[in-house]
Protein backbone atom coordinates (compact mmCIF):
# COMPACT_ATOMS: atom_id res chain seq x y z
CA UNK A 1 0.00 0.00 0.00
CA UNK A 2 1.51 3.98 -1.04
CA UNK A 3 1.34 6.48 1.08
CA UNK A 4 -1.23 8.34 -0.65
CA UNK A 5 -3.67 4.88 -0.46
CA UNK A 6 -2.08 4.58 3.44
CA UNK A 7 -3.59 8.58 4.34
CA UNK A 8 -6.71 7.78 2.66
CA UNK A 9 -7.69 5.05 4.93
CA UNK A 10 -6.94 6.72 7.91
CA UNK A 11 -8.68 10.42 7.43
CA UNK A 12 -11.54 10.18 9.37
CA UNK A 13 -14.86 9.94 6.94
CA UNK A 14 -16.19 13.42 7.54
CA UNK A 15 -12.66 15.18 6.40
CA UNK A 16 -12.06 12.93 3.34
CA UNK A 17 -15.47 13.18 1.55
CA UNK A 18 -14.96 17.32 1.76
CA UNK A 19 -11.16 16.42 0.35
CA UNK A 20 -12.49 14.44 -2.17
CA UNK A 21 -15.57 16.28 -2.97
CA UNK A 22 -13.28 19.26 -4.16
CA UNK A 23 -11.02 17.33 -6.71
CA UNK A 24 -12.45 17.05 -10.33
CA UNK A 25 -14.35 14.43 -11.48
CA UNK A 26 -11.46 12.76 -14.23
CA UNK A 27 -9.53 11.82 -10.21
CA UNK A 28 -12.53 11.50 -8.73
CA UNK A 29 -12.83 8.37 -11.34
CA UNK A 30 -9.53 6.98 -10.66
CA UNK A 31 -9.90 7.07 -6.85
CA UNK A 32 -13.14 4.15 -7.58
CA UNK A 33 -10.64 1.34 -7.50
CA UNK A 34 -8.90 2.25 -4.06
CA UNK A 35 -11.39 0.08 -2.65
CA UNK A 36 -14.89 -1.34 -2.56
CA UNK A 37 -15.73 0.84 0.85
CA UNK A 38 -13.61 4.38 -1.03
CA UNK A 39 -16.17 3.08 -4.50
CA UNK A 40 -20.13 2.76 -2.30
CA UNK A 41 -18.58 6.43 -0.77
CA UNK A 42 -17.96 8.35 -4.30
CA UNK A 43 -21.41 6.68 -5.61
CA UNK A 44 -23.43 7.68 -2.88
CA UNK A 45 -26.20 10.64 -3.36
CA UNK A 46 -24.85 11.72 -0.02
CA UNK A 47 -21.28 12.99 -1.66
CA UNK A 48 -22.78 13.86 -5.76
CA UNK A 49 -24.97 16.44 -3.91
CA UNK A 50 -21.94 17.43 -1.92
CA UNK A 51 -19.67 17.91 -5.40
CA UNK A 52 -22.33 19.41 -7.14
CA UNK A 53 -23.14 21.75 -4.33
CA UNK A 54 -19.20 22.87 -4.30
CA UNK A 55 -18.27 22.68 -8.26
CA UNK A 56 -21.58 24.83 -8.89
CA UNK A 57 -20.07 28.17 -9.79
CA UNK A 58 -17.67 26.07 -12.23
CA UNK A 59 -18.05 25.77 -16.01
CA UNK A 60 -18.14 22.41 -17.21
CA UNK A 61 -16.12 21.07 -20.50
CA UNK A 62 -17.98 21.72 -23.65
CA UNK A 63 -17.63 22.18 -27.34
CA UNK A 64 -19.11 22.91 -30.70
CA UNK A 65 -19.45 20.77 -33.40
CA UNK A 66 -20.46 21.19 -37.11
CA UNK A 67 -23.67 18.76 -38.39
CA UNK A 68 -20.97 16.78 -39.82
CA UNK A 69 -19.04 15.80 -37.05
CA UNK A 70 -16.31 18.05 -36.94
CA UNK A 71 -14.53 19.76 -33.94
CA UNK A 72 -14.44 23.93 -34.09
CA UNK A 73 -14.70 24.92 -30.90
CA UNK A 74 -13.31 23.07 -27.33
CA UNK A 75 -13.19 24.47 -23.59
CA UNK A 76 -11.62 22.27 -21.27
CA UNK A 77 -9.24 22.23 -18.05
CA UNK A 78 -12.18 23.21 -16.54
CA UNK A 79 -12.81 22.82 -12.43
CA UNK A 80 -15.36 19.89 -13.02
CA UNK A 81 -13.88 17.56 -14.86
CA UNK A 82 -10.43 18.69 -15.24
CA UNK A 83 -10.16 17.22 -18.99
CA UNK A 84 -6.25 17.47 -20.45
CA UNK A 85 -7.93 18.03 -24.06
CA UNK A 86 -11.25 19.28 -25.37
CA UNK A 87 -14.37 17.57 -25.15
CA UNK A 88 -15.00 17.69 -29.07
CA UNK A 89 -11.33 15.62 -29.19
CA UNK A 90 -12.99 12.63 -27.34
CA UNK A 91 -15.81 12.28 -30.13
CA UNK A 92 -13.92 9.80 -32.81
CA UNK A 93 -16.40 9.14 -35.19
CA UNK A 94 -16.21 5.70 -36.61
CA UNK A 95 -15.51 5.21 -40.62
CA UNK A 96 -18.90 5.15 -42.38
CA UNK A 97 -20.82 7.01 -39.59
CA UNK A 98 -21.83 10.65 -38.88
CA UNK A 99 -22.60 12.81 -35.65
CA UNK A 100 -26.32 13.38 -36.09
CA UNK A 101 -27.04 14.67 -32.17
CA UNK A 102 -26.14 15.34 -28.93
CA UNK A 103 -27.54 16.10 -25.36
CA UNK A 104 -26.03 16.69 -21.86
CA UNK A 105 -22.67 14.68 -22.41
CA UNK A 106 -24.63 12.17 -24.37
CA UNK A 107 -23.68 12.19 -28.46
CA UNK A 108 -25.72 10.11 -31.33
CA UNK A 109 -23.85 8.54 -34.28
CA UNK A 110 -25.29 6.57 -36.80
CA UNK A 111 -24.06 4.63 -39.89
CA UNK A 112 -24.40 6.14 -43.63
CA UNK A 113 -26.37 3.05 -44.51
CA UNK A 114 -28.30 3.52 -41.42
CA UNK A 115 -28.20 -0.02 -40.39
CA UNK A 116 -26.45 0.60 -36.47
CA UNK A 117 -26.55 3.35 -34.21
CA UNK A 118 -24.82 4.35 -30.98
CA UNK A 119 -25.42 6.31 -28.65
CA UNK A 120 -22.54 7.05 -25.72
CA UNK A 121 -20.57 9.16 -23.41
CA UNK A 122 -17.07 9.64 -25.32
CA UNK A 123 -15.37 10.79 -22.08
CA UNK A 124 -16.18 7.89 -20.13
CA UNK A 125 -16.09 5.45 -23.37
CA UNK A 126 -19.36 3.91 -22.34
CA UNK A 127 -21.82 3.39 -25.55
CA UNK A 128 -25.14 1.60 -25.85
CA UNK A 129 -25.78 0.23 -29.00
CA UNK A 130 -29.93 1.15 -30.03
CA UNK A 131 -31.77 -1.47 -32.11
CA UNK A 132 -32.86 -0.94 -35.61
CA UNK A 133 -36.64 -0.23 -36.41
CA UNK A 134 -38.44 -3.02 -37.59
CA UNK A 135 -40.43 -1.14 -40.37
CA UNK A 136 -37.23 0.24 -41.88
CA UNK A 137 -34.77 3.60 -41.91
CA UNK A 138 -36.69 7.25 -40.49
CA UNK A 139 -35.39 10.50 -40.66
CA UNK A 140 -33.44 11.33 -36.80
CA UNK A 141 -35.42 14.67 -35.47
CA UNK A 142 -33.25 14.34 -32.18
CA UNK A 143 -32.02 13.09 -28.91
CA UNK A 144 -33.37 14.61 -25.73
CA UNK A 145 -33.04 13.67 -22.14
CA UNK A 146 -33.98 13.73 -18.72
CA UNK A 147 -31.70 15.32 -15.98
CA UNK A 148 -32.72 15.73 -12.04
CA UNK A 149 -31.97 18.77 -10.31
CA UNK A 150 -28.76 18.22 -10.07
CA UNK A 151 -28.30 17.93 -13.45
CA UNK A 152 -27.32 14.13 -13.44
CA UNK A 153 -28.66 12.76 -16.56
CA UNK A 154 -31.44 9.83 -15.64
CA UNK A 155 -32.41 8.81 -18.61
CA UNK A 156 -32.59 9.49 -22.72
CA UNK A 157 -34.97 9.34 -26.14
CA UNK A 158 -33.75 8.98 -29.58
CA UNK A 159 -36.80 10.47 -31.45
CA UNK A 160 -37.07 9.49 -34.99
CA UNK A 161 -39.79 10.85 -38.07
CA UNK A 162 -41.66 7.88 -40.04
CA UNK A 163 -43.44 10.34 -41.84
CA UNK A 164 -45.61 12.99 -42.48
CA UNK A 165 -48.87 13.21 -44.03
CA UNK A 166 -51.01 16.92 -44.55
CA UNK A 167 -54.25 16.52 -42.60
CA UNK A 168 -57.53 17.95 -45.20
CA UNK A 169 -57.47 21.36 -43.39
CA UNK A 170 -54.55 21.83 -45.95
CA UNK A 171 -52.87 24.05 -42.71
CA UNK A 172 -51.38 21.02 -40.80
CA UNK A 173 -49.61 17.80 -40.40
CA UNK A 174 -49.79 14.49 -39.43
CA UNK A 175 -46.46 13.24 -38.06
CA UNK A 176 -45.81 9.58 -37.44
CA UNK A 177 -42.91 9.32 -35.43
CA UNK A 178 -40.33 6.58 -33.29
CA UNK A 179 -38.87 6.96 -30.04
CA UNK A 180 -36.72 4.94 -28.31
CA UNK A 181 -35.93 5.35 -24.56
CA UNK A 182 -33.29 3.91 -22.20
CA UNK A 183 -35.77 3.02 -20.20
CA UNK A 184 -37.72 0.64 -21.69
CA UNK A 185 -35.15 -0.19 -24.30
CA UNK A 186 -37.52 -0.30 -27.27
CA UNK A 187 -38.80 1.56 -29.99
CA UNK A 188 -42.69 3.32 -29.41
CA UNK A 189 -44.65 4.33 -32.05
CA UNK A 190 -45.94 8.68 -31.02
CA UNK A 191 -48.61 10.90 -33.42
CA UNK A 192 -47.84 14.55 -33.13
CA UNK A 193 -49.79 17.11 -34.98
CA UNK A 194 -48.02 19.99 -36.45
CA UNK A 195 -48.84 23.05 -38.04
CA UNK A 196 -46.20 22.86 -40.35
CA UNK A 197 -43.86 20.49 -42.37
CA UNK A 198 -40.61 19.39 -40.48
CA UNK A 199 -37.63 19.19 -43.30
CA UNK A 200 -34.14 18.54 -42.40
CA UNK A 201 -34.17 17.05 -39.03
CA UNK A 202 -31.46 16.83 -36.68
CA UNK A 203 -29.21 19.97 -37.79
CA UNK A 204 -31.87 22.39 -37.52
CA UNK A 205 -32.96 21.57 -33.84
CA UNK A 206 -31.99 22.99 -30.59
CA UNK A 207 -32.86 20.47 -27.27
CA UNK A 208 -33.16 21.41 -23.32
CA UNK A 209 -34.64 19.47 -21.25
CA UNK A 210 -36.96 16.77 -23.08
CA UNK A 211 -37.61 19.32 -25.68
CA UNK A 212 -36.47 19.83 -29.11
CA UNK A 213 -36.80 23.17 -30.66
CA UNK A 214 -37.20 22.89 -34.91
CA UNK A 215 -36.07 26.35 -36.93
CA UNK A 216 -38.75 26.22 -39.57
CA UNK A 217 -37.10 27.24 -42.73
CA UNK A 218 -39.76 28.00 -44.48
CA UNK A 219 -41.65 29.39 -42.05
CA UNK A 220 -40.20 32.80 -41.22
CA UNK A 221 -39.37 33.57 -37.59
CA UNK A 222 -41.05 30.26 -36.43
CA UNK A 223 -39.81 27.70 -34.06
CA UNK A 224 -41.58 24.18 -33.10
CA UNK A 225 -41.08 22.61 -29.71
CA UNK A 226 -42.38 19.51 -28.31
CA UNK A 227 -41.63 17.80 -24.86
CA UNK A 228 -40.96 14.11 -25.92
CA UNK A 229 -41.07 13.64 -21.95
CA UNK A 230 -44.60 14.58 -21.79
CA UNK A 231 -48.46 13.29 -22.74
CA UNK A 232 -49.21 16.00 -25.34
CA UNK A 233 -49.91 15.13 -28.93
CA UNK A 234 -49.40 18.98 -30.36
CA UNK A 235 -46.64 20.78 -31.21
CA UNK A 236 -46.26 24.41 -29.65
CA UNK A 237 -44.96 26.99 -32.01
CA UNK A 238 -42.61 29.85 -30.82
CA UNK A 239 -42.09 33.05 -33.01
CA UNK A 240 -39.07 34.34 -33.12
CA UNK A 241 -38.63 37.83 -31.35
CA UNK A 242 -38.11 41.08 -33.54
CA UNK A 243 -38.14 38.75 -36.86
CA UNK A 244 -38.35 40.36 -40.37
CA UNK A 245 -38.61 38.71 -43.80
CA UNK A 246 -35.50 40.43 -44.88
CA UNK A 247 -32.24 42.37 -43.65
CA UNK A 248 -29.71 44.29 -44.86
CA UNK A 249 -27.42 41.68 -46.07
CA UNK A 250 -29.81 39.16 -47.45
CA UNK A 251 -30.42 37.16 -43.95
CA UNK A 252 -31.79 36.85 -40.60
CA UNK A 253 -28.61 36.93 -38.62
CA UNK A 254 -29.61 35.43 -35.36
CA UNK A 255 -28.79 31.90 -33.09
CA UNK A 256 -30.75 29.83 -31.38
CA UNK A 257 -29.11 28.23 -28.92
CA UNK A 258 -28.84 27.13 -24.74
CA UNK A 259 -27.19 28.72 -21.93
CA UNK A 260 -27.96 28.05 -17.97
CA UNK A 261 -30.63 25.90 -18.75
CA UNK A 262 -31.94 28.34 -21.15
CA UNK A 263 -32.89 28.70 -24.90
CA UNK A 264 -31.28 31.94 -25.76
CA UNK A 265 -31.70 33.52 -29.18
CA UNK A 266 -29.39 35.78 -30.35
CA UNK A 267 -29.70 38.62 -33.47
CA UNK A 268 -27.31 41.04 -34.80
CA UNK A 269 -28.30 44.16 -36.88
CA UNK A 270 -25.55 45.92 -38.86
CA UNK A 271 -26.68 49.32 -39.12
CA UNK A 272 -24.40 53.05 -39.75
CA UNK A 273 -23.08 53.60 -36.52
CA UNK A 274 -22.31 49.63 -35.94
CA UNK A 275 -23.64 46.33 -35.35
CA UNK A 276 -26.53 46.16 -33.15
CA UNK A 277 -26.76 42.82 -30.90
CA UNK A 278 -29.47 41.68 -29.13
CA UNK A 279 -29.70 39.07 -26.55
CA UNK A 280 -33.61 36.97 -25.45
CA UNK A 281 -34.38 34.46 -23.11
CA UNK A 282 -37.63 32.17 -23.61
CA UNK A 283 -39.69 31.98 -20.36
CA UNK A 284 -41.96 29.33 -19.15
CA UNK A 285 -44.72 30.78 -20.55
CA UNK A 286 -43.42 30.77 -24.24
CA UNK A 287 -42.60 34.65 -23.95
CA UNK A 288 -39.40 36.49 -24.96
CA UNK A 289 -37.20 38.86 -22.80
CA UNK A 290 -34.67 40.99 -23.72
CA UNK A 291 -31.72 40.48 -21.88
CA UNK A 292 -29.29 42.75 -22.97
CA UNK A 293 -28.74 45.35 -26.11
CA UNK A 294 -25.31 45.97 -27.43
CA UNK A 295 -25.05 49.29 -29.93
CA UNK A 296 -21.91 50.41 -30.24
CA UNK A 297 -19.31 51.51 -32.89
CA UNK A 298 -16.86 49.55 -32.28
CA UNK A 299 -18.33 46.38 -33.40
CA UNK A 300 -18.40 47.32 -36.81
CA UNK A 301 -18.79 44.67 -39.85
CA UNK A 302 -20.74 41.98 -40.40
CA UNK A 303 -21.54 39.55 -37.79
CA UNK A 304 -22.99 36.27 -37.46
CA UNK A 305 -23.76 34.73 -34.10
CA UNK A 306 -22.85 31.03 -33.45
CA UNK A 307 -23.83 30.63 -29.93
CA UNK A 308 -23.35 31.22 -26.71
CA UNK A 309 -21.29 30.22 -23.64
CA UNK A 310 -23.20 27.01 -21.88
CA UNK A 311 -22.60 27.97 -18.65
CA UNK A 312 -22.57 31.62 -18.96
CA UNK A 313 -25.17 33.62 -20.35
CA UNK A 314 -22.89 36.93 -20.69
CA UNK A 315 -21.30 35.58 -23.58
CA UNK A 316 -21.65 34.99 -26.92
CA UNK A 317 -19.93 33.97 -30.06
CA UNK A 318 -19.70 35.73 -33.32
CA UNK A 319 -18.54 35.23 -36.64
CA UNK A 320 -17.19 38.37 -38.22
CA UNK A 321 -17.47 37.67 -42.32
CA UNK A 322 -15.68 40.78 -43.77
CA UNK A 323 -12.04 40.43 -44.57
CA UNK A 324 -10.10 39.38 -42.61
CA UNK A 325 -12.55 36.82 -41.18
CA UNK A 326 -12.41 35.74 -37.58
CA UNK A 327 -14.19 34.47 -34.81
CA UNK A 328 -15.52 37.24 -31.92
CA UNK A 329 -16.34 36.67 -28.50
CA UNK A 330 -18.23 38.83 -26.83
CA UNK A 331 -19.55 39.91 -23.06
CA UNK A 332 -22.37 41.38 -22.61
CA UNK A 333 -22.32 42.19 -19.02
CA UNK A 334 -19.17 43.82 -19.52
CA UNK A 335 -19.16 44.70 -23.13
CA UNK A 336 -15.81 42.73 -23.98
CA UNK A 337 -15.00 41.40 -26.95
CA UNK A 338 -12.32 38.94 -27.87
CA UNK A 339 -11.44 38.08 -31.65
CA UNK A 340 -10.36 34.50 -32.17
CA UNK A 341 -8.09 35.66 -35.58
CA UNK A 342 -6.71 33.05 -37.71
CA UNK A 343 -3.16 33.96 -37.57
CA UNK A 344 -3.54 35.32 -33.70
CA UNK A 345 -5.99 35.80 -30.63
CA UNK A 346 -6.85 39.14 -29.13
CA UNK A 347 -9.23 40.89 -26.96
CA UNK A 348 -11.14 44.20 -27.40
CA UNK A 349 -12.50 46.47 -24.64
CA UNK A 350 -15.61 48.57 -25.97
CA UNK A 351 -15.22 51.10 -23.14
CA UNK A 352 -11.43 51.45 -23.26
CA UNK A 353 -10.72 50.23 -26.94
CA UNK A 354 -8.02 48.45 -25.98
CA UNK A 355 -6.35 44.94 -27.25
CA UNK A 356 -4.90 42.73 -24.31
CA UNK A 357 -3.78 39.06 -24.96
CA UNK A 358 -6.67 36.54 -23.81
CA UNK A 359 -4.21 33.75 -23.90
CA UNK A 360 -3.81 34.31 -20.45
CA UNK A 361 -7.53 34.02 -19.69
CA UNK A 362 -7.90 30.37 -21.03
CA UNK A 363 -4.43 29.35 -19.63
CA UNK A 364 -3.94 27.31 -23.08
CA UNK A 365 -7.46 25.59 -22.32
CA UNK A 366 -9.15 26.72 -25.74
CA UNK A 367 -9.19 24.81 -29.10
CA UNK A 368 -10.54 26.12 -32.40
CA UNK A 369 -10.22 24.55 -35.59
CA UNK A 370 -9.56 27.27 -37.98
CA UNK A 371 -9.61 25.63 -40.95
CA UNK A 372 -12.86 23.52 -40.20
CA UNK A 373 -14.66 26.81 -38.54
CA UNK A 374 -14.13 28.32 -42.14
CA UNK A 375 -15.05 26.06 -44.28
CA UNK A 376 -18.09 25.88 -42.00
CA UNK A 377 -19.19 29.14 -42.42
CA UNK A 378 -18.33 29.09 -46.64
CA UNK A 379 -20.84 25.97 -46.48
CA UNK A 380 -22.95 28.54 -44.33
CA UNK A 381 -22.42 31.72 -46.95
CA UNK A 382 -23.68 29.27 -49.73
CA UNK A 383 -26.78 27.85 -48.15
CA UNK A 384 -27.59 31.73 -47.31
CA UNK A 385 -27.84 32.77 -51.42
CA UNK A 386 -30.49 30.27 -51.77
CA UNK A 387 -32.22 30.00 -48.09
CA UNK A 388 -32.57 33.41 -46.77
CA UNK A 389 -32.98 32.24 -43.54
CA UNK A 390 -30.88 29.66 -42.92
CA UNK A 391 -28.53 32.20 -41.04
CA UNK A 392 -31.18 32.06 -37.94
CA UNK A 393 -30.10 28.31 -37.36
CA UNK A 394 -26.50 27.68 -38.10
CA UNK A 395 -26.78 24.18 -37.62
CA UNK A 396 -24.08 23.60 -34.78
CA UNK A 397 -24.56 20.83 -31.98
CA UNK A 398 -23.53 21.59 -28.58
CA UNK A 399 -21.96 18.92 -26.82
CA UNK A 400 -21.63 19.91 -22.91
CA UNK A 401 -20.62 17.23 -20.22
CA UNK A 402 -22.84 17.18 -17.03
CA UNK A 403 -21.90 18.54 -13.92
CA UNK A 404 -21.54 14.61 -12.61
CA UNK A 405 -20.35 11.64 -13.95
CA UNK A 406 -23.15 8.64 -13.99
CA UNK A 407 -23.05 5.90 -16.24
CA UNK A 408 -24.99 6.23 -19.59
CA UNK A 409 -28.59 5.09 -19.06
CA UNK A 410 -29.79 1.73 -20.15
CA UNK A 411 -32.14 -0.21 -19.66
CA UNK A 412 -31.04 -3.88 -17.70
CA UNK A 413 -31.44 -6.18 -21.07
CA UNK A 414 -29.15 -4.01 -22.84
CA UNK A 415 -25.14 -4.48 -22.55
CA UNK A 416 -22.99 -1.39 -21.80
CA UNK A 417 -20.04 -1.45 -23.98
CA UNK A 418 -16.82 -0.40 -22.62
CA UNK A 419 -14.27 0.32 -25.11
CA UNK A 420 -11.57 3.64 -25.08
CA UNK A 421 -12.11 3.46 -29.27
CA UNK A 422 -15.47 3.02 -30.80
CA UNK A 423 -14.28 2.99 -34.03
CA UNK A 424 -12.05 -0.31 -33.58
CA UNK A 425 -14.79 -1.63 -31.99
CA UNK A 426 -17.35 -1.26 -34.56
CA UNK A 427 -14.51 -2.57 -37.10
CA UNK A 428 -14.35 -5.36 -35.22
CA UNK A 429 -17.93 -6.04 -34.88
CA UNK A 430 -18.20 -5.86 -38.77
CA UNK A 431 -15.74 -8.11 -39.21
CA UNK A 432 -17.26 -10.23 -36.99
CA UNK A 433 -20.25 -10.11 -38.49
CA UNK A 434 -18.82 -10.74 -42.65
CA UNK A 435 -17.41 -14.01 -40.84
CA UNK A 436 -20.40 -15.07 -39.86
CA UNK A 437 -22.01 -14.47 -42.97
CA UNK A 438 -19.53 -16.32 -44.85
Amino acid sequence: MDSATSTIHHLPDAILTEILARLPLRSISRLKSVSKTLKATLESVYFRRLFVSLHKDSSSSWSLCSHRGKKLIGFHGCKTWDLPKSLGSFISVPLGFKFKASSNGLVLIERYDHDCSYVGNPVLQQWVKIPQLPCGYCGVLGLVTRVDEDGVVLGFKVVRIASSVMRNDHASYTLNMFVYSSETGIWTSKILQCPHLITGYGARATNLNGTIYFVILHVPGVVLAHDFYSDSDQFMVVHLPEHSNHSNNGGVDGALTTSRGFVMYVKSLVQKRGTVLKLWRLNNDESWQLLCEINGPSISGSFVPIAMHPFDSDIVYLWHQDSPRHLVSCNFFDKLVSCHFFDKLVSCNLRTETLIDPAREYHGNFYMNLSGFEEYMDEIGSSRASDWNYGALNGLFQSVLPRWMEPVPRPPQVEMIYTTSLPSYVACCLTEQEEKEE
